[in-house]
């Protein structure tokens, strides 16, 4: 694992750490681009990187919440950045109220989903209805804010390239809107 910090840690700068996916790092289009959001309004960002033969092991959960501690030293993250198995954090972060972008959460998980299902307006999830992780309908009568992709697959990409671009950039623009840009 790696952790890629960006930014100088200043009192009032925003802290995020971004968790990839299994087998879909930082520089994927789906954590790329919300990360650039957040470094061009001033977040610190602490970006973790694992490779596949590391990932997960035995425990995911421990591995995940073991690159999340590293990444985020002493500090407390104000925003978790996640896609896919970085999802596994959210537990943690109910626990320690830290709200996240959670990019199409692993929500077949019970731990995850219960623990998105009790987060507030602060923390949104995205997923496309062909993923076969997400849940349609999963947060009715929830506050998260919830972005569904129709037919949007596990990378939130659909058959055709320019329609991915289209809804990937209406993904982006909710997330820039959600988090104040």
């Amino acid at each position: 694992m790696k952790v890629v910090s960006r930014g100088s840690k200043e009192a009032d700068s925003l802290f995020a750490v971004v968790l990839p996916g299994s087998g879909y790092p930082a520089l994927g289009p789906a954590l790329h681009w919300p990360a650039r959001l957040l470094a061009a309004a001033g977040w610190r960002l602490a970006v973790v990187s694992w490779s596949p033969e590391t990932e997960g092991g035995a425990d995911p959960v421990a591995f995940v919440e073991g690159a999340l501690q590293q990444a985020a030293g002493d500090d407390v993250p104000d925003l978790l950045l996640t896609k896919s198995l970085g999802s596994l954090a959210a537990p943690w972060a109910l626990e320690h109220d830290v709200p996240g972008v959670w990019l199409t959460p692993l929500l077949t998980d019970e731990a995850v989903l219960g623990a998105l299902q009790r987060m507030d307006d602060r923390s949104i999830a995205v997923g496309g209805t062909a993923d076969r992780y997400w849940r349609e309908g999963a947060f009715e009568g929830t506050d998260i804010a919830v972005l569904e992709v129709p037919g949007a697959d596990h990378s939130l990409e659909l058959p055709d390239w320019r329609a991915s671009l289209t809804a990937q950039a209406e993904v982006f623009e909710r997330l820039a809107a959600h988090l104040g840009e």
